[in-house]
């Protein structure tokens, strides 16, 4: 059965029972409070250099400081509140794109608190953009991911998803249909033989069948404006404009790290067995266009916000646009790609099925591992701009450069 043989039948499904999607316009009553201090820090790049770095870090945590920040999740409708210690002797700033009352400014030395409503389930960015040129203090480290899980993210035949249907049926109903047309085929279809996806929890950072892949870049001689006694301000900061025109990466990252430091780590790599759908919550949090290509399957492209008030505006053709900064905008069209844009302060939702790739032939008798090559099949993900795969001036491909593993059959449910 083909792509839209499976989303026709999903739809019929989801039509018949599309009264049972809860409205989920009540709020949730849960708080989350949320405590950050901004510190220094500093960061071991790929070829060895060291830089300073500003850094988020978790009050009363032992993780300590790092870049990106920690993820912070929280539920749809929780009443959050943010506290940030600013540990620098200049002022800084917090705010998530897309939730206009979570800004606040954290003079030198203070502790500031914000509190809002969590928003429609989605990826969102956190990030400090107090300075004149609005992109240095992210640049410098200060950025992490905030994640919304739904109130109720099942569809109406009981498959979780990452949104709240209900209230993505309020705005654009052809959406549900696709989204439950997805979901409901894992586990179903012969196409996705495994089980459902599983969400991560509130009190994890990632897990097997989601990760967040966090773009950005290094350029060293921005790192050296920070001191003891503050920033530096030459004329390259003094503007927007001005910084990008001379923001020149020697170094490309997710997540912080680059090259064969990103080849291991569990954040990072999706290791699953075929039919574990795997979600990638894809940020662009520096200042370079990424061409984000995967081999050995295609991707589904569930959704996108991009934050059009910190000054960047989306290529022709990179997808429906967003009506206001950082709203999360569920696809209803869900394209199947192995290569999306990560563009600049834009966020994409990208669904990895873990299909049996269609360059492995007989693979019945190769999953019996009587083939040529044992498990696990690793395929690799790199950035087709081709800048993005170096480091330190042109060390290929020891820039965002990672890769994807495929374990075996599915084993059924794990613990």
């Amino acid at each position: 059965m083909r792509r839209r043989e499976f989303l026709s039948l999903g739809a019929g499904i989801v039509a018949s029972h599309a009264i049972d999607l809860p409205s989920l316009r009540a709020q949730t009553t849960e708080q989350a409070t949320i405590e950050l201090a901004i510190v220094n820090h500093q960061v071991e790049t790929i070829d060895g250099v060291v830089v300073k770095a500003l850094a988020f870090e978790r009050l009363n945590a032992t993780a300590g400081p790092r870049v990106p920040g920690p993820v912070l999740r929280v539920r749809e409708g929780t009443a959050v509140r943010v506290v940030v210690r600013n540990s620098r002797p200049e002022p800084h700033g917090f705010v998530i794109g897309g939730i206009a009352d979570s800004r606040m400014t954290i003079p030198a030395g203070a502790t500031r608190e914000v509190r809002f409503t969590a928003p429609q389930a989605g990826t969102y960015l956190y990030h400090d953009d107090t300075h004149a040129s609005r992109h240095l203090y992210r640049l410098l480290g200060l950025h992490g991911a905030f994640i919304v899980h739904p109130s109720n993210g099942a569809t109406a035949a009981g498959s979780p998803t990452p949104y709240s249907l209900g209230r993505v049926a309020a705005v654009d109903p052809d959406a549900v249909v696709s989204i439950s047309a997805l979901f409901n085929a894992f586990g179903t279809h012969p196409r996705f033989p495994g089980g459902k996806w599983a969400p991560a929890r509130l009190d994890q950072e990632y897990q097997h069948q989601e990760k967040i892949w966090l773009f950005s870049e290094i350029d060293p001689k921005f790192n050296r404006l920070i001191k003891s006694s503050g920033i530096d301000q030459p004329a390259m900061v003094g503007s927007a404009a001005s910084l990008r025109l001379s923001w020149v990466p020697r170094y490309f990252t997710i997540n912080g790290r680059s090259g064969y430091d990103l080849a291991h780590e569990e954040d990072v790599v999706v290791r699953n067995y075929i039919g574990e759908p795997t979600l990638l919550r894809t940020i662009g949090a520096g200042l370079c266009h990424h061409a984000t290509h995967i081999h050995g399957n295609h991707l589904f492209e569930l959704a996108h916000s991009i934050l059009t008030d910190d000054g960047f505006v989306p290529a022709a053709g990179s997808g429906p646009r967003t009506t206001q900064p950082g709203e999360v905008v569920v696809h209803s069209s869900l394209w199947e790609r192995d290569v999306w844009p990560t563009w600049p302060m834009q966020i994409r939702d990208m669904l990895l099925p873990l299909e049996v790739p269609p360059d492995i032939p007989d693979w019945d008798r190769f999953a019996s591992r009587t083939g040529q090559e044992p498990f696990p099949l690793r395929y690799v993900m790199h950035d087709h701009c081709e800048m993005g795969t170096t480091a330190g001036g042109g060390n290929y491909p020891q820039g965002a450069v990672t890769h994807w593993e495929i374990l075996g059959p599915y084993q059924g449910v794990r613990a």
